[in-house]
């Protein structure tokens, strides 16, 4: 270290190459930071999207269902009623169960209500 430290030219080109391999540090560390960040971002995008797209098919499939209840309500013919909400025979059948046990439950909660007074 001391013959080094005596020779400028050799300090000289300790320090240089020191201060390179510090430089490339630190571009690599600035290049980790964006590339996070800009993964980041990009998965904040894709994120936003995939849920705007599920939220929209999760709307329209309630809005199946519900125009299928009200086809039921109406007394429409099953074959009719798939045909028009592109539901399945098991979701109509579903469908058709949770009809009846709700006009049950409707009228329990009346009873109930007319106990009270």
């Amino acid at each position: 270290m001391k013959r080094m430290s005596s020779d400028p030219a050799m300090r000289d080109a300790a320090f240089e190459q020191n201060r390179r391999m510090m430089d490339m540090a630190q571009l690599r560390y600035e290049g980790k930071r964006e590339g996070f960040a800009e993964g980041r971002e990009e998965g904040r995008i894709e994120g936003r999207a995939e849920g705007i797209e599920q939220g929209i098919e999760q709307g329209i499939e309630k809005q199946r269902l519900e125009t299928a209840k009200e086809m039921l309500r109406n007394h429409c013919e099953d074959q009719l009623i798939q045909l028009c909400t592109k539901i399945t025979a098991s979701q109509l059948e579903q469908l058709k169960r949770q009809e009846c046990s709700e006009p049950a439950q409707a009228m329990t909660k009346l009873q109930f209500q007319s106990a009270d007074h």
